[in-house]
């Protein structure tokens, strides 16, 4: 096959030969040494792909060390053992193809972990399914369904949309711009997002993609085009380091004030807390939903321990805190490791037999004899770990709520909560799985505002908003419309012009309407409707029929009169 070869010239130019740093290796040797104390062990080589040089790497390795650690310790009557290989990326996410293919044909890894993995990297689950090798991420990407080996242990980035709902429709705001970070797994989930946020009755006016490449002046021009879309309520689903980039630019052009409201999502804040001043000074009074951790003391207790560890281990690099990855990595060590020993009934049946791959004449992908087992095992635990509850569902992590949290000054200060059963609310209570009101603390805006954002700009640009009307409507009832002489303004009247009048004054806010005449020497009304295609009017207001060539061109409202067909019938003499 052309992508086998393709795999193996990536294998021999990144990964023969080449040594690992110690510090990889560490884990491997402990338990090397274990192994040769007693003869009755089975080690299994379980693989992990990182990147050392990141700080999510540098936190996953840290933890998942001590997660084979800290098991082993309290389990030692444990008749199995994890032996981890290391491939470290160096800063090359492309090389974990390579990486992984190693893992399975040369290291022989029953079981591989990668903690950061996009979909660009989707190879990797097709790779696995063919060896039987159960992938384990703790990356919140959209998880791939359709391999049946993949199992992400981490939450779901899709579950926080009906949160952003919630926060939305709390305020009252009804459209909204998402800024959107421009990879695959992004457009992957794009329908997904548009389609909650349709039913919840929240309208996506556009969609801004923005790769990781764009420079400030790029930025800038996306963002100036924002002002002339009169919202005011703009989502962002981004990188913290791309993120960043967005709010540094928007405070250049005076963005960051209290006409705007910023949604971000677990995306950016899950990480946020580990950047520097800087980028808190351009992000005040943003609002964000991120991963909900409870407070246990088997956290508290870990995070002290870690603390001195990473220290030791990472002498000149300041330590930021423990993230969320490197908690849910912890978990899925304890998983992996427990379901391993589960499984150790069926699939080892003698202790000292050597237990290497099977070699299948499929692409030449060794097979894995116990990872079907293991996959099995691995779905049905169910544990308290450092993040709370571990149980896998549809091969997800089970784990749906969210903080709700406000950026005033270097931190971010939670407001409240977001989960599936409550909503918003103030307070969640674990040990009664039950919820405070339906409300959220004071929440501070951009511009260090205490009022919540309009949600509509007004007059942005100078001018008024333009509504064409019919001049030679034939049933002034519905519309009509009068110029005064004196100040040559027109006004309109009739049962259309009451409810548009009703509508604007639910947006609650001042929008300075400009009713202009259409004038057509034949008064056709799908002339009055391309106007506002092509840009010469910004609505259109009468007793205009919905046809299928009109509404390709525009969007028309919910029809607000009666359909049917009535009868006049003479009563009596």
């Amino acid at each position: 096959m052309k992508i086998h070869g393709f795999i193996l010239f990536l294998l021999f130019c990144e990964f023969h030969g080449q040594p690992y740093p110690d510090e990889l290796k560490n884990s491997k040797q402990i338990l090397n040494a274990s192994e040769d104390s007693d003869n009755e062990l089975s080690t299994i080589k379980i693989g992990l792909i990182l990147d050392s040089k990141s700080w999510v790497g540098k936190v996953v390795l840290s933890c998942i060390t001590m997660a084979i650690s800290d098991f082993y310790m309290l389990n030692g009557q444990y008749k199995t053992r994890i032996a981890l290989e290391t491939r470290d990326l160096s800063g090359e996410p492309l090389h974990s193809v390579a990486a992984a293919f190693d893992l399975l044909e040369n290291a022989e890894a029953h079981a591989i972990i990668i903690p950061e993995m996009s979909s660009e990297e989707l190879f990797l689950a097709a790779l696995c399914d063919k060896a039987n090798v159960p992938l384990l991420s703790v990356s919140s990407i959209s998880s791939f369904n359709e391999h049946p080996y993949f199992l992400q242990l981490a939450q779901d980035e899709t579950t926080q949309f009906n949160g952003v709902a919630a926060l939305l429709r709390a305020f009252n705001w009804r459209t909204i711009v998402f800024i959107y970070e421009d990879t695959a797994d992004t457009r992957q989930i794009l329908s997904h997002l548009h389609d909650t946020f349709r039913d919840n009755d929240v309208d996506t006016v556009h969609d801004i993609g923005i790769t990781l490449r764009a420079t400030d002046d790029q930025i800038i021009k996306k963002l100036h085009n924002l002002r002339t879309m009169r919202t005011s309520i703009i989502i962002v689903h981004a990188s913290v380091y791309l993120a960043s980039q967005i709010f540094k630019n928007a405070k250049t052009l005076e963005m960051m004030s209290g006409n705007f409201a910023w949604i971000v999502t677990s995306k950016t804040m899950n990480l946020l807390d580990f950047q520097d001043s800087a980028v808190f000074e351009t992000i005040q009074g943003v609002v964000g939903l991120k991963s909900y951790i409870p407070a246990s003391s088997k956290l508290r207790d870990f995070t002290l321990r870690w603390r001195r560890e990473f220290q030791l281990s990472q002498i000149d690099l300041e330590i930021r805190g423990l993230n969320v990855f490197g908690i849910w990595a912890y978990d899925a060590i304890w998983a992996l490791a427990e379901a391993i020993e589960r499984a150790s009934v069926d699939i080892f049946p003698n202790r000292g037999e050597d237990f290497r791959l099977n070699l299948t004449g499929l692409a030449h992908i060794r097979v894995s004899n116990i990872g079907s087992a293991l996959l099995s095992k691995i779905r049905s635990i169910k544990f308290t770990g450092l993040g709370g509850e571990f149980q896998l569902r549809n091969a997800k992590l089970v784990h749906e709520t969210y903080e709700i949290v406000n950026v005033i000054g270097n931190l971010g200060k939670r407001v409240g909560f977001w989960k599936p059963a409550c909503g918003l609310t103030k307070e969640i209570y674990p040990f009664t799985n039950s919820c405070s009101s339906n409300s959220l603390e004071n929440i501070i805006w951009p511009g260090f505002s205490k009022t919540a954002p309009k949600g509509w700009l007004v007059q942005v640009d100078g001018k008024s908003f333009k509504v064409g009307i019919p001049a030679n409507s034939r049933f002034h009832e519905l519309v009509g419309s009068h110029n005064d002489e004196q100040t040559n303004e027109t006004t309109i009247s009739g049962f259309c012009a009451d409810v548009f009048r009703m509508a604007i004054e639910r947006l609650h806010s001042n929008i300075v309407c400009e009713f202009i005449p259409f004038y057509n020497h034949n008064g056709s009304y799908s002339d009055l409707v391309y106007q506002v295609y092509l840009q010469t009017f910004d609505a259109a207001v009468g007793d205009i029929t919905i046809t299928s060539n009109r509404s390709q061109y525009v969007d028309f409202t919910l029809p607000y009169t009666e359909l049917g067909v009535g009868m006049v019938a003479r009563v009596g003499q």
